[in-house]
């Protein structure tokens, strides 16, 4: 690969970061209550995010993409609601502090190709996830085309994109999703790490077949 050729594939890559930023930014909400948001527990979070994958992925098919898996790296901790214990999403200092215990939950989950029916949620949707699983599957597809678009010689055969779940100040019991860790096509475009604490949602894409 030519250094000219490089250049414009991180370039597009690039633009479709901030695009993916911009879709996911979400902007302080005015309150004056002042009540500490409701928790969010691992359970509610990856049945919220497989049930709008799953719905969405005959979409992304259509445009010559499929998500197979996503990966889930939770920061979880234990406190007390209503006389019992509950396992929460670790997404703000403050869920740190008021947790008697914290640990590290990691999940996989195939995803179909289509959708039939009602997906994995029964409860409704945690807000914030419909948000960033459109974003995260028109970052894909923006990246597949930009590789398309430059030319490349070989065919765009995976995406991989990593994202960290943090509490939103939009949606007071939702969350919000940044890129921290990296998008990485299958050409081989990485930026950055991510801690062991954070809560990231890893997400892999590969190109559907002729």
């Amino acid at each position: 690969m030519t250094h000219r050729l490089r250049t414009r594939i991180l370039a597009a890559v690039v633009a479709s970061l901030t695009l993916f930023l911009g879709r996911c930014a979400s902007t302080p909400a005015s309150s004056s209550s002042g009540a500490a948001p409701e928790p969010v527990t691992p359970a509610d979070l990856v049945a919220s995010i497989a049930d709008v994958a799953a719905g969405r992925n005959a979409a992304m098919a259509e445009a010559g993409l499929v998500l197979k898996k996503i990966e889930f790296h939770l920061a979880v901790g234990r406190e007390v609601k209503g006389g019992g214990s509950i396992e929460v999403l670790l997404l703000d200092a403050e869920a740190a502090r008021s947790s008697e215990t914290s640990f590290v939950q990691d999940f996989t989950l195939e995803i179909p190709a289509t959708h039939g029916g009602r997906g994995v949620a029964a409860r409704p949707l945690v807000p914030g996830v419909r948000d960033f699983v459109d974003a995260a599957m028109n970052t894909a597809r923006d990246l597949a085309r930009a590789a398309s678009d430059a030319g490349l010689p070989q065919r765009l055969h995976t995406v991989e994109l990593t994202a960290k779940i943090t509490r939103s100040k939009k949606y007071g019991a939702g969350i919000t999703a940044t890129i921290p860790a990296w998008v990485k096509p299958s050409i081989g475009v990485e930026a950055g790490t991510s801690r062991e604490d954070e809560n990231t949602v890893k997400m892999y894409f590969e190109a559907k077949g002729p």
